[in-house]
């Protein structure tokens, strides 16, 4: 019986961790090269105002001694961790907008907004869509638990206990949106920067369990539209795309790059993960010129879940190659459907080809500092995740500059399996 399982999940494409291509269908156990204790330090040097620059972090405007309170009691006045945004309990912060209904997602999600008497409500104005995993359909469990199992049996337990602990899956979440938010976020760009905002919000027990939750909250984009709006018929490859010309920045192979490369998201080919506006900005326009699209990701959830591994010292070809590749599970899954590829390879370009902006996407990644990275790791509250996840962004951005600038940057040590572990809220060797 084990063994027809074991050949079950190498057909579906389950044995390779985290690896796409034919690869992904080996067997046995991966080796992975150990981390020094040095690179896994609980504690994260931080800049005194990683904000400052980006403007991501809002601060919260209410009676300092109520939120000092608040924050204590829920326990987020650890040392290197940036709070929640609600500083109040989670049903006195935010109310449900009337008349919205829950929005169709795997995840629970409602349209909410800050309640009005509070001062935090001029700072985060307008409306918020606020997920909270762990409240999905049966049918969803259903899936995840089967697929659990499955990773278990082929040795994978990274990707066995992604979904296990429900406030690091949703801190990642949190991390990976801000992390791009940085990345591909211009100081000019007040577009972006204005609307383009993603926090974490926590949510105390209402059961008799006492198990708190923890929530995604993301400014609302308003007149975006949903990405499989790109396309005539997303389900019918055959059908043209309808919007071929993007922004220079904000464009599809921008953000598969780093959805895919960067943050290790599975979803990376799934057109509902990405929304777009026509671009308003027409400065650098010339009458003539038609105005382009701006596309931005959204929904992180499955963030960090997949390596991307690439091949020692990666040349420009070989990194075009592999985001350009899918996986044997994505080529089973998107069949005959449009996805970010067929997007990528209908869009103008004006000139450029694809290695082009792929080296852009990847000297956008390569310009992250280390204390830009310090603080927005924040957004994780375990100091073992936070100090994994760092290790993994920073590897990641080394990756990146040894790409674009092989004569002058080292291809990095791969990141070894405690700092895997640590993803998952694991942090003994296993």
């Amino acid at each position: 019986m084990l063994e027809k399982l074991r050949k079950l999940a190498g057909d579906y494409g389950f044995s390779g961790f985290g690896r796409s291509g034919s690869k992904s269908l080996r067997r046995g156990k991966h080796q992975f090269r150990e981390v020094s204790t040095a690179s896994l330090s609980p504690e994260i040097p931080r800049d005194p105002g990683p904000y400052t620059e980006s403007g991501t972090r809002q601060v919260a405007h209410h009676d300092s001694a109520t939120t000092n309170h608040y924050y204590s009691r829920t326990g987020q006045t650890g040392s290197g961790i940036i709070p929640s945004m609600n500083t109040l309990p989670h049903n006195k912060f935010w109310t449900l907008v009337q008349g919205q209904g829950d929005d169709s997602d795997t995840v629970d999600h409602k349209r909410m907004f800050v309640s009005s008497e509070l001062p935090e409500a001029k700072v985060y104005s307008g409306e918020w869509h606020v997920k909270t995993p762990g409240r999905e359909s049966t049918g969803v469990k259903l899936k995840r638990y089967l697929q659990k199992m499955m990773y278990w049996i082929t040795g994978q337990r990274y990707k066995a206990d992604y979904y296990d602990n429900k406030q690091l899956l949703a801190q990642k979440e949190v991390l990976a949106a801000n992390v791009y938010r940085e990345v591909v976020g211009t100081e000019g760009d007040d577009h972006f920067n204005r609307v383009y905002q993603v926090g974490y919000s926590m949510k105390e027990a209402e059961t008799s369990s006492g198990e708190e939750e923890h929530c995604i909250a993301s400014r609302h984009l308003q007149d975006y539209e949903s990405g499989y709006r790109l396309v005539q018929n997303p389900s019918d490859r055959s059908s043209p795309v309808h919007f071929t010309r993007f922004h220079k920045t904000h464009n599809p192979v921008v953000d598969l790059v780093v959805r895919r490369f960067l943050l290790g998201d599975e979803d990376y080919l799934k057109l509902d993960n990405y929304m777009f506006i026509q671009d308003s900005d027409r400065q650098n326009q010339s009458a003539e010129e038609e105005a382009g699209q701006r596309l931005v990701n959204i929904d992180f959830g499955m963030s960090f879940y997949n390596r991307c591994q690439l091949p020692s010292k990666c040349t420009l070809t070989q990194f075009r190659q592999k985001m350009m590749s899918p996986s044997i599970k994505h080529r089973s899954q998107y069949r005959g459907r449009h996805t970010m590829h067929t997007v990528i390879k209908a869009m103008e370009r004006s000139g450029e080809d694809v290695d082009a902006l792929m080296k852009d996407a990847l000297g956008l990644i390569a310009r992250m500092s280390d204390e830009k990275l310090n603080g927005l790791v924040g957004h994780v509250h375990k100091p073992q995740a936070r100090s994994a996840l760092l290790r993994i962004l920073k590897f990641k951005r080394d990756q990146a500059a040894a790409i674009i600038e092989p004569e002058s940057h080292d291809w990095p040590e791969e990141p070894g399996r405690m700092t895997l572990s640590a993803l998952v809220g694991r942090v003994r060797r296993t």
